[in-house]
């Protein structure tokens, strides 16, 4: 999904400033990755995002918006989504959210809501360390990949069975 013009150029400014700030020179073609990353909610891998920007800047490198988007992500000026089984996905809204991950076509949406930042451990769970934050990741079947007709699940499924090895 396209992200309004006023949004994008919010976060564009946004990120060219702490790029800047945090030390990085913003070269046309590091500018030219915010641009891309600023401008949509589709949660992009790198290889889209170099796609997208490849359009514009046709010498631009895959290494480059790698290490871009790494940079970026190191900052927390972006967040990195991993997705099991897929490539790491990129996400510029850094607003406190989740996501849904599409289990038949990959894609990933934003998901808010203010109950759902109450979960974390409980009192008597043992954890190694302070829980700073704790991120929720839906997993189904979206609404495009949804037959016609049918009715969204809404209970609890076990995940599919990964396997640990042949059953006798």
């Amino acid at each position: 999904m396209p992200v309004s013009p006023t949004e994008t150029a919010r976060r564009v400014e946004s990120l060219a400033g702490a790029l800047r700030e945090s030390g990085l020179r913003l070269t046309h073609q590091r500018l030219e990755v915010v641009r891309e990353i600023a401008g949509t909610d589709e949660h992009p891998d790198v290889e889209t995002v170099y796609c997208g920007v490849r359009q514009r800047v046709p010498t631009i490198s895959l290494d480059t918006v790698y290490r871009t988007l790494g940079a970026l992500a190191a900052r927390g000026l972006i967040l990195r989504v991993d997705t099991a089984g897929g490539p790491a996905r990129y996400d510029a809204n850094t607003s406190r959210h989740h996501h849904f991950v599409c289990t038949r076509c990959g894609a990933v949406r934003d998901v808010e809501g203010a109950g759902l930042d109450v979960w974390g451990p409980a009192e008597r769970v043992p954890v190694p360390g302070t829980v700073e934050w704790v991120e929720l990741q839906f997993k189904g079947i979206c609404a495009q990949c949804q037959p016609t007709g049918a009715a969204p699940s809404r209970g609890r499924r076990r995940p599919p069975d990964r396997g640990s090895g042949p059953s006798r």
